[in-house]
């Protein structure tokens, strides 16, 4: 008997991952219709303003030029310019920046109240999140622009939730 020899499985291997792809897309674009349970929970307020609350950065980031005040300027401005910002909010969005030697992080959370069941004690808690870490290369642009594209994720994600509730 005669085998087709590598062709055959390299073929079912690349229909298998182009499914694979397409039904990945299909549930991305079938998730951004009508957002999940979890989804809900995590990010709907009902369009209500947030807070924002911005860690002091550590020593090493006055080192490339990276201010908490323009991570501030940089995250603030985008709330407004979405009417989504109001220094007096219970929920808030809490923006974490580590820069260490030539490594950072950054990381952006909704912090919503959420109740405890047994002793109906409001607390904030973490209910969406978003980050990242690299290397600077020294540039502070670098990070403010990381922490840009994550704020772009979390206003698609927050407003698609909140989109009834926003109009």
């Amino acid at each position: 008997m005669m085998s087709d020899g590598p062709g055959r499985s390299a073929r079912l291997g690349i229909f298998t991952a182009l499914s694979l792809i397409a039904l990945a897309f299909l549930a991305t674009g079938a998730a951004s219709e009508t957002p999940s349970p979890v989804d809900r929970f995590a990010l709907f307020t009902d369009c209500q303003p947030m807070n924002l609350v911005v860690e002091e950065l550590p020593p090493d980031a006055s080192e490339i030029g990276l201010t908490r005040e323009s991570i501030i300027t940089a995250v603030e401005s985008r709330l407004r310019a979405a009417r989504l910002y109001d220094a007096e909010a219970t929920h808030y969005l809490y923006v974490n920046v580590s820069v260490v030697g030539p490594a950072f992080s950054h990381s952006l959370e909704l912090k919503k109240l959420v109740y405890d069941l047994s002793s109906g004690t409001p607390l904030p808690a973490t209910t969406w999140y978003t980050g990242a870490t690299g290397t600077h290369g020294g540039n502070a642009g670098y990070i403010l622009s990381g922490v840009s594209e994550a704020m772009d994720r979390f206003l698609v994600a927050f407003l698609r939730v909140n989109e009834t509730a926003c109009e």
